[in-house]
């Protein structure tokens, strides 16, 4: 695998989650009668289902966490596509990182790394 550069790691951090589910092929659809407890957030919940597993998230800007794993769960929530990658697809960093840029390059019409 590639090694990245500090930049490449924040530019993969902040791609938008759905740039990541739609370069997965992942299904996902916002849940329009989803009601924050604080609206000023911006927070949507938003259903996914990729590789035959089920999940519930809950958006709020770059951090995630699936509403469909206990509260206990050490690895229910996050921050960033990274880390939202890394959960759906339970690979290593370096892969995410790729899968991050990459769904960022498809979306720009820019070559993969």
């Amino acid at each position: 695998m590639e090694p990245w550069s500090n930049s490449e790691i924040i530019r993969a951090r902040t791609v938008p989650f759905s740039l990541v589910l739609d370069f997965l092929g992942a299904y996902h659809k916002r849940d329009h009668d989803y009601v924050p407890r604080d609206a000023s957030l911006g927070s949507v919940r938003v259903q996914v289902g990729y590789l035959g597993r089920d999940y519930r998230f809950i958006l709020t800007g770059e951090k995630w966490f699936n509403e469909l794993l206990p509260e206990s769960h050490p690895f229910r929530g996050g921050g960033g596509a990274i880390d939202f990658a890394r959960h759906l697809t339970d690979c290593s960093f370096v892969l995410a990182v790729k899968i991050c840029l990459d769904a960022l390059n498809s979306c720009s019409g820019l070559p993969h790394a």
